[in-house]
């Protein structure tokens, strides 16, 4: 696990623990409604929509991600997207993925069927049944455009649905485009199609803009981002002005949502695109420190880091902690002077179940299943 955690890229990885401290925080102003309390009043407005109206902005850092770490591993692992072996792609997808997603869905359908407040699913709406079939078979965030909301724990499934989605037809892709250049088409097309799917899909529908569409072109930007690493190498300087370029992107859409709004660049649905641009100027530079050794590990940010690490199985636990955590505030009748100290202790608390579960569960089921692969493989 050590020697694994020193070929990490540090700077993606605190990308990560960043987008999953976004999205911790949203979930937290949802559910205990800071805008009703004296945080609105202290805190510069630009600041408490930063830090309490980002998460959906954080999720789209993921799927950029995911975009680059996917194609750069491929590139890694078999040397060209066209070589992929999909048998293989597939097992380690599956390895690192399914085990805690299906431990979730067992968890959530024990606390839906005795009845816990939070986690049970309106049968005027869909069923259990239907719900679970929807998370096994990648399209939970269409059930929700077509039924609405979810229980929350359920709800934060929808970027899951279109990440697995994209890990399962991105290889048979690959299979059939031998060039790059045909990438790079296919990703002139996202880049229009992606916007209008975001805006014009499934107007007037509050979930439409979590269609399956509305990311690919966040996807793809990432995917764009490997490949021309892969491929070329910057000077330094221009790394620089990547770095500064795709910073001042990602600030332009976390920070001045205001101005976003009312330049009409979000009714365009080209926030989206702006951002997983940014990011993807920011992994050139990061991606040339990594390779030259030349990453640094501050160590004021090292819990975001180890986020960053655990990103995964936070994101599909912290729901749990929220929900609870909200019930005991409430029931304890606490006022809004205990609201910060509680909702730290509760970020501490989703760090350390997800830190939990990483290596006691994930990582242990993810590295004996790999070995069966390998196993296998020797044997056939």
């Amino acid at each position: 696990m050590s020697e694994k955690t020193k070929k990490r890229n540090i700077g993606i990885d605190l990308l990560r623990g960043f987008s999953i401290l976004t999205v911790i925080l949203l979930h937290l102003n949802i559910h205990f409604g800071f805008s009703g309390t004296f945080l609105k009043e202290v805190l510069p407005k630009k600041l408490f929509s930063f830090l309490f109206w980002s998460g959906f902005y954080g999720v789209v850092v993921f799927f950029t991600l995911s975009g680059f770490l996917i194609t750069s591993s491929i590139l890694k692992k078999w040397g060209n997207l066209s070589k992929i072996e999909l048998k293989t792609f597939y097992w380690l997808r599956f390895s690192r993925i399914i085990p805690l997603l299906v431990l979730l869905l067992i968890v959530l359908s024990i606390l839906h069927i005795t009845n816990i407040e939070g986690f049970v699913i309106n049968s005027e709406k869909t069923s259990l049944g239907r719900a679970i079939f929807s998370v096994l078979t990648f399209h939970i965030n269409w059930l929700e455009i077509q039924v609405g909301y979810l229980p929350a724990n359920w709800d934060v499934l929808w970027s899951i649905s279109i990440e697995e989605t994209f890990y399962l037809f991105f290889p048979i892709i690959c299979l059939f485009l031998k060039r790059e250049w045909q990438f790079a088409i296919i990703l002139l097309l996202f880049l229009t199609l992606s916007p209008w799917a975001r805006t014009q899909l499934y107007l007037g529908n509050e979930l439409g803009d979590k269609n399956h569409l509305a990311f690919l072109d966040s996807i793809a930007l990432g995917c764009m981002a490997a490949i021309i690493l892969k491929k070329s190498t910057f000077y330094k300087w221009l790394n620089w002005i990547f770095l500064i370029v795709g910073w001042s992107m990602v600030i332009l859409i976390f920070v001045f949502k205001g101005f976003v709004y009312k330049a009409g660049i979000a009714d365009l649905g080209l926030n989206i695109t702006i951002l997983s641009l940014g990011i993807s100027f920011i992994l050139f530079w990061m991606h040339e420190n990594h390779r030259l050794g030349k990453e640094k590990n501050y160590r004021l940010f090292s819990w975001l880091k180890h986020m960053g690490v655990y990103s995964y199985e936070i994101y599909l636990t912290h729901m749990f902690v929220i929900i609870f955590g909200a019930q005991v505030f409430k029931s304890l009748s606490l006022g809004t002077n205990w609201l910060i100290p509680y909702s730290l202790s509760l970020i501490l608390i989703s760090y350390f179940l997800g830190k939990i579960i990483f290596h006691k569960f994930s990582e242990p089921v993810n590295i004996w299943l790999r070995k069966k692969w390998t196993e296998k493989n020797i044997k056939d």
